[in-house]
């Protein structure tokens, strides 16, 4: 179950994020800053209570999966919060005195020259 909850709380979940987010113009380091503090958890509960009142088999173990992912995630999340909530904000002040025009994450940049060209409507 812990194995199981580990690889969850990362590649099951990262991956999808940067996937989700490929052509954003995001850097990495926000790729995986978003996918690993992303929202996670509800829906696992509510497909867990699902399947524990429809009765499917294997139930009390998807629960018991459930419930330590759960709970892994809030320990390891709320652990790493401050010192990788520190070191993405350092690289993005960092970045942000070197080129806030080009930095995607920044919501002031004049992202009008870094957006892709539109086709057909002129």
């Amino acid at each position: 179950m812990v194995a199981y909850a580990l690889i969850s709380l990362t590649v099951v979940r990262m991956l999808p994020v940067a996937l989700a987010l490929i052509g954003t113009g995001l850097r990495p380091a926000s790729l995986a800053y978003m996918g690993w503090f992303g929202p996670r958890g509800l829906a696992s509960l509510v497909f867990g209570l699902l399947a524990l009142e429809e009765g499917m088999p294997e139930s009390t173990l998807l629960s018991g999966v459930i419930a330590v992912t759960v709970g892994l995630s809030v320990c390891l999340h709320g652990a790493s919060a401050p010192f990788l909530g520190n070191r993405y904000g350092d690289w993005f002040a960092r970045r942000l005195r070197t080129d806030p025009a080009g930095l995607r994450e920044n919501p002031l940049a004049d992202t009008r020259h870094s957006a892709p060209p539109q086709t057909g409507d002129t």
